[in-house]
């Protein structure tokens, strides 16, 4: 009977993918080499598999957006999650200006704080140019950020939006709404953006630009 072939974690745990590559690896890395999925999914939702102390620095951020950047082990992936590790709007730069990550199609970017800087780096590079989903809740993003994804050249094949919990307002409302980029979003969450206006719902609720929405959460 032939030898049953290991699946890629199971030679990520036991060592012997790439030659035993964990060995040459740093303690970083190695967190982010043993986080990735399938080849396919690198997820990290929180700092503490890095950090052993409360306080989640930028500093932390920016050494981890460095990392991930320039991670040759990661040009698979199709699926980036990193949330909750304080990459503010230096550490998004970064990854936007990556010569070794491949486009995702999957960005979640949540608890980051990378506010409307950070927004523009994502919305301008062509790094992210695949991505269908993009989750960004709770980042501290006001209209200004709002206007640099409905204005993205690169964007343009978003289904999925999610701004939960940040500060679009009316203003960054109503530039979603009138958004060619955003034309083929199924789904929009404004959740928690003080959106109060009925102007502002029905100018979402009624676009004549996002023609393909069909759940729609703004409260």
């Amino acid at each position: 009977m032939s030898k049953k072939l290991k699946n890629w974690e199971e030679l990520v745990n036991d060592g012997e993918q790439y030659g035993n590559i964990k060995s040459d690896l740093t303690p970083n890395q190695k967190v982010i080499f043993e986080n990735i999925k399938d080849q396919k999914i690198l997820k990290l939702q929180d700092a503490y598999a890095f950090l052993k102390k409360a306080e989640v620095t930028r500093e932390h951020g920016i050494e981890l957006a460095s990392l991930i950047a320039d991670f040759e082990l990661l040009k698979s992936i199709h699926t980036l999650i990193i949330t909750h590790n304080n990459l503010g709007p230096e550490g998004i730069k970064i990854i936007s200006a990556s010569s070794s990550l491949p486009k995702v199609e999957y960005l979640h970017l949540g608890s980051n704080s990378i506010g409307d800087e950070g927004v523009e780096a994502i919305a301008a590079s062509d790094l992210f140019s695949e991505v269908q989903t993009l989750n960004l809740e709770y980042n501290g993003i006001t209209a200004r950020g709002a206007k640099a994804l409905a204005a993205s050249p690169v964007l343009t094949k978003l289904t999925s939006l999610n701004l939960v919990d940040n500060r679009v307002g009316e203003e960054g409302a109503f530039a979603l709404a009138d958004s060619d980029t955003l034309s083929n979003l199924t789904y929009l969450h404004l959740g928690g953006n003080r959106i109060k206006s009925d102007e502002a719902k029905k100018a979402l609720r009624e676009s004549k630009k996002l023609t393909h929405l069909e759940k729609l959460k703004v409260f």
